[in-house]
Order: C-alpha cells, then sequence, then structure tokens
C-alpha cells in the first residue's frame, strides 16, 4: 500500500498572536457596528404629535321667534347651545406611542361631552376610547397610536367658550403641535404605505 504523507501545519506563537489579534478586530468591529446602529436608531425616533381643533355652532338660537322656548339636553346635561368640537390628533413621529395621557379641557365653565371617536381603524374600537374625568375635561384613552395614525374625537359643548380648549399630552422627550394643517412626516407616511396600505389612503384623503 502506498504510503500516506501527512504534513502537519504548525505555527509560531507570533502567528497565533496575529490571528487572534485579527479574530479581537473583526469582534470589536461588529459589536461596535451593532452599538453604532443602535445609537442611531435611538438618535433617528422621533415622538412628535400633531392636534388641530374646530369648533362649529350646530343650531343658531337667532333664528327662532321663541328662544326660550328651546330646551336641549345630552344624556343629563342641558344644553344651553349645541357646538360641535373638533379634535383630530395625529402622530407625526416616526415611533409609535402607547398609552399618551391626552386630555381637553375647557377654560372656563363649559361642559365638553364625548359624542363619538370617527373613522376608527379596523380592529381598535376596543383599543380607542374616551371618558369624561369631570364637566370640562375629557381624556382620550388609547392603547397605542401608530406614524401616521389620526384620531379624530368629536365632542358636543354647551356653549361657544371664550377660548379655545385646551390639549395637552405630558409624555417624555414628545413635541406637540398645535397646526391648522396636519402633516403626516415622509417616514410615517412611507410606513403606512407599506405597513397599512389601506389606512394610507384613507388619511390622504381626508386631509386633502
Amino acid at each position: 500500500m502506498p504510503e500516506t504523507t501527512q504534513t502537519a501545519i504548525q505555527l509560531s506563537s507570533s502567528d497565533l498572536i496575529a490571528i487572534s489579534a485579527v479574530v479581537a478586530t473583526l469582534l470589536v468591529g461588529v459589536v461596535s457596528w451593532f452599538v453604532s446602529a443602535a445609537l442611531a436608531r435611538k438618535a433617528m425616533s422621533r415622538k412628535e404629535i400633531q392636534y388641530r381643533l374646530r369648533m362649529t355652532p350646530l343650531l343658531d338660537k337667532s333664528r327662532f321667534r321663541e328662544t326660550d322656548q328651546i330646551v336641549m339636553s345630552y344624556k343629563d346635561d342641558v344644553i344651553d347651545e349645541l357646538v360641535l368640537l373638533e379634535l383630530d390628533i395625529i402622530n407625526s413621529g416616526n415611533v409609535a406611542l402607547e398609552n399618551p395621557p391626552i386630555k381637553i379641557e375647557a377654560i372656563d365653565p363649559t361642559y365638553i361631552i364625548p359624542a363619538y371617536i370617527d373613522d376608527i381603524p379596523h380592529g381598535y374600537d376596543e383599543h380607542w376610547d374616551f371618558e369624561r374625568e369631570d364637566g370640562e375635561t375629557c381624556l382620550i384613552r388609547v392603547d397605542h397610536i401608530n406614524p401616521g395614525q389620526v384620531i379624530k374625537a368629536r365632542f358636543l359643548m354647551d356653549q361657544v367658550p371664550s377660548g379655545e380648549p385646551v390639549f395637552t399630552c405630558p409624555m417624555p422627550n414628545l413635541k406637540v403641535t398645535r397646526t391648522s394643517n396636519i402633516e403626516i412626516s415622509p417616514m410615517a407616511s412611507k410606513f403606512l404605505e407599506v405597513m397599512y396600505p389601506t389606512l394610507s389612503t384613507a388619511i390622504k384623503a381626508s386631509l386633502r
């Protein structure tokens, strides 16, 4: 039988040190990349809410002859004037907001009565809701708002207030902006187009 020749590769101490240095360099590079990517994602994350308020009187008593004979009520509340308060809230940032503490409050003794949330996305009926905290304050309770999603909360008021109701959402690192025209950031818009194309189309149509 022919003899099998086996060649043994022997590495010197300097070779082992060099290989170890290369491996260590690669490991440090990989770890640094992951750390840099995590920091970049954190730096790029933006928490932002835009909101829009609109008040519309629904009944003009001056058109009636006997205005003192007109009595309006909603549940147990007597309403002097019927005013619709429309509040649109959009997550205009690029990260989801979980359990945001949203509140709308009148600045004077004006009732704010929860009416309904318009155009609730499919599956969100049990995740978006609102309730009355007291006569002049309502809380909007949502489990989360994804980037680009819009909450269209509708309220009744018993009169036209002397000033605009106050919107608050105290969260760390959250930017809150009062706007007349709600805008969706390009990144949030792209996120919606990819993940929720139907919702994206509906939002764009509603904000035209």
